[in-house]
């Protein structure tokens, strides 16, 4: 059996794929595919004076230039972009699922991230854009339009961080951990469970085996999953 760690702590559960994924993709990615550029985020400023407003997840969402490039001119120049992000939990166990990153990944490979995840193609909408990834990565394609609800919206300026400029449109499923999943091996190595809590902190710490997230967007996760699954999965 797969893991997500070696040798796995007794605090997590992993999970074995049971049949081949007729969804997944041949390839990690294709630097070819095209995203619509949005505008960049407005610069955040501690300075009272300024008449600048940040963005609110909750409120704003990303404007459009009305122009397109492809996934490798984005990534390679740090354009504004969309990706949609979906964790699965599981709230009788305060879990989340994991995926961990194939190595041909172009962006955090081998690392630990969200259930699913991926970006929006032009011409794609984002609850289109989550049902795809979840189908290709995971084999899960009975979710319904209606289960997917927009929690929040994060500015990730990730490029500096290894990863890429974007706006991330995240959502929040629950599956129980008996539930079954198919891997698309391309993209996706291994998949797991993993304590609420514990993931949170991994984020917070910037630990090395998981893909970077920006510190906005740990706090409004914690705040989702403190929704979902109470205030025990807060930090001490």
């Amino acid at each position: 059996m797969a893991n997500c760690e070696s040798p796995p702590s007794a605090s997590q559960q992993t999970v074995q794929p049971e049949q081949l994924n007729p969804h997944a993709l041949d390839s990690a990615q294709d630097p070819s595919e095209r995203f619509e550029v949005m505008q960049p985020p407005p610069p955040s400023s501690t300075d009272a004076s300024s008449t600048t407003t940040p963005f609110d997840p909750y409120q704003d969402r990303p404007i459009s230039t009305n122009s397109y490039a492809t996934r490798g001119y984005v990534h390679k120049n740090g354009i504004w972009h969309c990706s949609v992000h979906i964790w699965i939990v599981d709230p009788s166990s305060s879990t989340v699922l994991l995926q961990k990153r194939s190595m041909t990944k172009d962006t955090f490979p081998g690392r630990l991230d969200i259930s699913s995840a991926g970006h929006v193609e032009a011409g794609t909408s984002l609850a289109k854009t989550a049902q795809l990834e979840l189908a290709e990565e995971l084999g899960v394609d009975d979710v319904q339009e209606s289960e997917l609800k927009l929690a929040f919206v994060i500015p990730a300026e990730g490029s500096p961080l290894g990863g890429c400029n974007a706006y991330e449109h995240v959502y929040f499923l629950t599956r129980s951990e008996d539930s079954q999943f198919a891997l698309g091996t391309a993209e996706v190595s291994e998949v797991c469970w993993k304590p609420a809590k514990e993931l949170v902190h991994a984020l917070r710490i910037k630990d090395e085996g998981y893909a970077t997230r920006t510190s906005q967007y740990v706090d409004f996760m914690e705040k989702e999953l403190v929704k979902i699954l109470g205030d025990e999965i807060l930090g001490d």
